[in-house]
């Protein structure tokens, strides 16, 4: 669970689960999952083949959140659009050295509401304090950055960079903590949320249901009171918080492999793809040009034109959706855009709904490239002007990707489209960023991954690319990817094969 809470179904039990915790579901065990809402979960599959711990019943996984970026990455690698074969010892010892699930008709001790990780910046750090001795603090963001002399943007950018959480999520964090922690000293439950800042108690429980998997009630029927040594019940929240604000010395907890530095081959789709850079910095190839992405940039992939992704290390571009590539759909003018930091939530929600079946019943998987293309495209005149130039090359475009095999030159493609051949050739490079030889070249071994990653054999992806022997295709598949076809199949690509996830 990356945020919020789930229910999970399985061999005839119950597990409820919250933010930071997973579960281990072994092979053969029928499941259902249920998502809440302002929640979102990561359904991880191990690779084909790979080792598989000794588990025969579901195991409960509790994650830091220093966790996060990285189950994001097992995810995404699942899809099958990153370069290469990656292990996945870590993530199997991961879930071996985990406990076993608890139903949660089982009881179990009901541990102490933690507190958000803390910033390192002198200025949000700060605010964090701040907010501890108060959490029921009504300032408004811009307050808390008027008073340390930062830029709202700023301040947000130091708690989301340094806690993986936006700053109004994390205050809100603190103040479930903190009324937890009230509840725990003998508090009542009204009084507990009014001390921390919740102005109804409506909102009380959702924010501690989100955050914690249960209501107010649940957590105090089930937390034993604080014994105290005198007749007054604590309302000092630096007294309350100090246990977790200097905690006792602990074995040291598994670190997480970081995310590795990563590449997409060379490619050319028959659909328009929406990726979104949710971390770190990349470099994409669009056609001939090369664009340089931050922290929060989305990207328009068009139809039809080779791309290329770098990846820096720690860095994760993850694909929010795709529509189908047509000559009609239109390009936005400027293809990068950014998304405000309080959309991350909502941005990993679509990721996760678009790739996968865990997704609400009312899904609409085009929403955002529409939104996206709602503010970031060109007029329809525009757009008109463009098409009538380029509809022939189009048209190239659509019966090359129908049959990779098509020889026709472009001399012979203008012929049929009674064009001239260099102007054609110019409107071919313009719209691709390729000449129409290395272009084709593209297209077929964009489809040659495909084929080998099916499981076809090398003479007869040779014979359906249009190759007059296996040898030939062999030599340009080496030439594009530095290992053969063969090699390919073992170590060039890696995606898992449940049906679950939607690639």
């Amino acid at each position: 669970m990356h945020a919020g809470t789930a229910e999970v179904r399985a061999a005839q039990q119950e597990y409820l689960l919250s933010s930071g915790q997973g579960i281990w579901l072994p092979a053969g065990i029928p499941y259902t999952v249920e998502v809440g809402a302002d929640s979102v979960a990561f359904p991880i599959f191990p690779a084909a083949g790979t080792r598989a711990p000794n588990l025969d019943r579901p195991q409960r996984i509790n994650l830091s959140n220093s966790w996060s970026e990285w189950l994001i990455y097992q995810f995404a690698r699942s899809i099958g659009y990153l370069r290469g074969a990656t292990s996945d010892t870590s993530l199997l010892d991961l879930v071996a050295g985990s406990r076993y699930a608890t139903p949660k008709e089982e009881a179990r001790p009901i541990e102490q509401v933690p507190l958000p990780p803390m910033p390192r910046s002198p200025e949000a750090l700060t605010v964090a304090h701040s907010l501890l001795q108060g959490p029921d603090d009504p300032s408004e963001t811009t307050d808390h950055a008027r008073a340390v002399n930062i830029s709202v943007r700023t301040l947000q950018l130091q708690f989301l960079q340094e806690t993986g959480l936006p700053f109004i999520r994390w205050r809100t964090a603190v103040r479930v903590a903190a009324s937890a922690a009230l509840m725990d000293a003998g508090h009542e439950i009204g009084q507990a949320g009014r001390q921390v800042g919740f102005s109804t108690p409506a909102g009380f429980t959702r924010a501690f249901h989100t955050q914690t998997g249960m209501t107010p009630r649940q957590y105090k029927k089930a937390r034993p009171v604080i014994p105290r040594h005198d007749d007054t019940l604590a309302t000092d929240f630096s007294e309350l918080m100090l246990p977790q604000l200097q905690p006792e010395a602990a074995p040291p907890e598994a670190s997480p492999p970081s995310v590795p530095a990563t590449q997409t081959w060379n490619r050319i789709n028959d659909f328009h793809v929406l990726v979104w850079l949710y971390r770190g910095a990349a470099r994409v190839m669009v056609g001939e040009r090369t664009r340089r992405l931050r922290r929060g940039d989305a990207i328009w992939l068009p139809a039809g034109v080779r791309n290329s992704i770098t990846l820096s290390r720690g860095s994760l571009l993850l694909p929010l959706g795709s529509r189908h590539g047509t000559p009609e759909t239109r390009l936005p003018r400027n293809l990068v855009q950014r998304f405000p930091d309080e959309a991350e939530l909502y941005l990993l929600h679509t990721f996760v709904a678009n790739y996968s079946l865990v997704r609400p019943t009312s899904h609409d998987p085009n929403r955002i490239t529409h939104s996206f293309l709602k503010h970031a495209t060109r007029t329809r005149a525009g757009a008109a002007e463009d098409l009538a130039g380029v509809t022939p090359v189009y048209k190239i475009i659509r019966a090359v990707r129908n049959n990779p095999a098509d020889r026709r030159t472009l001399t012979r493609w203008a012929q049929v489209l009674n064009a001239d051949a260099r102007d054609l050739g110019r409107a071919f490079l313009a719209t691709t960023g390729q000449s129409y030889v290395a272009w084709r070249s593209e297209v077929r071994m964009t489809e040659a991954r495909r084929y080998l990653e099916e499981g076809v054999g090398v003479a007869q992806a040779a014979r359906r690319l249009g190759y007059a022997h296996p040898s030939a295709f062999t030599t340009v598949f080496t030439r594009a990817h530095d290992m053969s076809p063969r090699e390919y199949q073992r170590n060039g690509w890696q995606h898992t094969d449940e049906p679950l996830i939607i690639r």
